[in-house]
């Protein structure tokens, strides 16, 4: 009976890494959404370049969209990496429950770890919004009226 709470009570543990896991799912979605229309707004210039279009801005709007597309990689790496140390974590919480190894320490940091890459990643996020409107801002430069 003893054993059974206690595994109980390591599934209950699981739980934090399993949600962070769905939560940081939705992030990596979003983001490999937000590259995906980098990559074809990228294709889709350049083949107005190619077409002969000599819109000034058009350069201009292929060095910003590679700009956030590194941008963007960057921050699918480090949500990547919260995921797989969530992974691991909930590796660990079963083998710590099997070998009666006192885990604590490493689970904390590996923890740690996961947070910040999650937190690295949001700022990147930002970072890329930032810049999709700057560069909204100039293409629009024309149109709108201050």
């Amino acid at each position: 009976m003893n054993n059974m709470q206690n595994l109980i009570q390591i599934m209950q543990s699981a739980i934090s890494p399993i949600v962070l896991i769905s939560g940081v799912g939705l992030l990596l979605l979003s983001f490999t959404n937000r590259l995906g229309r980098i990559i074809d707004r990228a294709r889709f210039l350049v083949k107005e370049m190619e077409n002969g279009n000599q819109n000034k801005i058009i350069p201009i709007q292929i060095k910003i969209l590679c700009k956030r597309g590194r941008i963007l990689r960057t921050a699918i790496t480090s949500i990547v990496i919260t995921i797989l140390i969530a992974s691991l974590l909930i590796l660990l919480l079963l083998l710590g429950f099997l070998t009666d190894w006192n885990m604590k320490a490493i689970f904390l940091t590996l923890f740690s770890i996961a947070i910040v890459s999650l937190i690295i990643s949001v700022i990147l996020f930002l970072s890329d919004v930032t810049i999709s409107l700057k560069a909204l801002k100039l293409q629009v430069k024309g149109f709108i009226q201050k």
